[in-house]
This record gives C-alpha cells, sequence and structure tokens, in this order.
C-alpha cells in the first residue's frame, strides 16, 4: 500500500493559486488544487500514470512532462466576482487542453522550453524510459501519439495543433538536459555528462518545417522533418542550466549565463 501510494503521488502536481491584487503585503492564497492523471486501463489491470519529470509555464499554461514521454497542457482561469467568490473552490478552475506522448511509453520526458517565434513552439527533449520489465511499457490510450526515429532528439511541437513540426537530431552523445530559448527564435541545446556541448540552432530551420503526421493505429510511416544543421559553442562545454542575459539598453544584443559547477560562465 506504501508502493502505490508513494507511485500516486509522484504522479501528481500540486498547485497553489495565490491573489497578487490583494490589499495587503502579502499575496492572498486562494485555494490548493492536485491534480492527478488518468491511470492507464488495461483489461482488468489499473495502473497509476507516470512520475512527473518537467514542469514548465507556457503563456499561462501549465505543460506537465512525464517518465512514460506524455505531455499534458491545462489551461487555468480564475472568474471575476467578489471577495466571497473568490476564496470559493468554483472560482479558478483548469481544463486540459492537450494529451501528446512520445515513443508509446519505451520514452521519457527530459526537458521542456517554449522556444520564442511567430508561432506557440515546444521543445522537449526525451530520452529512452527505464523499464522495469518488458511489459513496462505504457500507451495512453487518449493521447495523440507520435514515434520517435531519435531516442535522444529534440522535438519542436505546435501545441496549439498538437503536431510535431520537427525534430532536431541527436546529435548530441548524450541527452539533451538542458534548453534556452534566444531572443531571435533560435535555441541552445546542451548535452549531458557524455557529450558536453552547447549547440545553437537556427529557428528559420524549424520554425518554417511542415507539421508531421499524427501516428495512426497501424504507425506512422511518414517522413519527419529532420534538422541536423548545428553548431557547436567553444564555450561554455558541460554546463547545467542555460538563462539569456538582454541588454538593459534594448539593443538586441545578448549574452548567455551558463552554470558549471560551482562558477557562472557568461557567453557574449
Amino acid at each position: 500500500l506504501i508502493q502505490q501510494e508513494l507511485s500516486r503521488v509522484s504522479s501528481c502536481v500540486k498547485i497553489w493559486y495565490y491573489d497578487t491584487n490583494h490589499q495587503s503585503n502579502y499575496a492572498l492564497q486562494l485555494r490548493e488544487d492536485v491534480i492527478y492523471p488518468d491511470a492507464v486501463v488495461e483489461g482488468t489491470t489499473i495502473t497509476a500514470a507516470a512520475p512527473v519529470t518537467k514542469l514548465l509555464d507556457i503563456n499561462g499554461k501549465l505543460v506537465c512532462g512525464d517518465a512514460w514521454g506524455a505531455i499534458r497542457i491545462f489551461e487555468l482561469s480564475s472568474s471575476q466576482g467578489s471577495s466571497e467568490e473568490s476564496n470559493n473552490n468554483n472560482a479558478i478552475s483548469r481544463r486540459q487542453c492537450a494529451f501528446l506522448q512520445f515513443g508509446g511509453g519505451s520514452s521519457s520526458i527530459a526537458c521542456m522550453e517554449q522556444v520564442v517565434g511567430k508561432h506557440v513552439l515546444l521543445a522537449v527533449s526525451i530520452e529512452p524510459a527505464v523499464e522495469r520489465d518488458s511489459n513496462s511499457r505504457m500507451v495512453y490510450p487518449l493521447a495523440t501519439s507520435f514515434r520517435v526515429p531519435s531516442p535522444r532528439g529534440v522535438y519542436i511541437v505546435d501545441t496549439m495543433e498538437s503536431t510535431v513540426k520537427a525534430v532536431l537530431d541527436n546529435v548530441h552523445n548524450d541527452t539533451v538536459r538542458g534548453m534556452c530559448s534566444l531572443p531571435d527564435g533560435g535555441l541552445l541545446t546542451a548535452g549531458g555528462k557524455m557529450d558536453a556541448t552547447v549547440r545553437v540552432w537556427d529557428s528559420f530551420d524549424f520554425d518554417n518545417a511542415s507539421p508531421l503526421v499524427k501516428e495512426d493505429l497501424d504507425g506512422a510511416t511518414d517522413e519527419m522533418q529532420v534538422v541536423t544543421n548545428s553548431k557547436i559553442l567553444d564555450q561554455p562545454g558541460y554546463v547545467f542550466d542555460l538563462k539569456v542575459l538582454p541588454d538593459s539598453n534594448g539593443s538586441g544584443v545578448y549574452a548567455v549565463a551558463a552554470a558549471r559547477y560551482n562558477v557562472i560562465k557568461i557567453v557574449i
């Protein structure tokens, strides 16, 4: 029972709602909420959803990635009303607006990043899922399924259309653990320890790509739009995280801060 409870809790996301317009020195906490993903039902067997591995905010939408390669996107909204209504549980609602899965349960979500551009794009890094046994791959029947030609690739997803526009092919020698969107629409990807490189991708290569067809019941056979053009930066090498530092004078020039062990490197 304890193991089942731990499995259930690890697949949940807890949310705290706050009212920043409240007239006090502190934001007013409205309520708490817990998202319980749907379990997988196979015949008479019910399996809890996979553990959540990554969270991301995209324009006010909550994006949740899990260990079976699934991505759920939730819209959060609040109703306007009196203070009494604001404290009511019904004043805030959420709706699942997208449900995707990569690799039919054979992949896990390693990293996610919003891509700046003319479309709402999501960069998703995946890695092979940890299999407990030969029957441990779990497929979500209600999810839009995408095949995975590159087991450690980065997939550019159009969240509005629930389509994959392109895959940044596995030029890294390890799973991409960090990503950073650039002001010009490009993307930085940072490989793990076995790769120790940071690559830069031009937005033109994937922002104008044709969407990929969703996987059908027999498995998709369409050729994917694969992008391999990237440049390895001389610095900073292996990093834990990347962030853009824009010019405070608004010149359009920016630098990239990279967390590397006990130092932060600035690349201009």
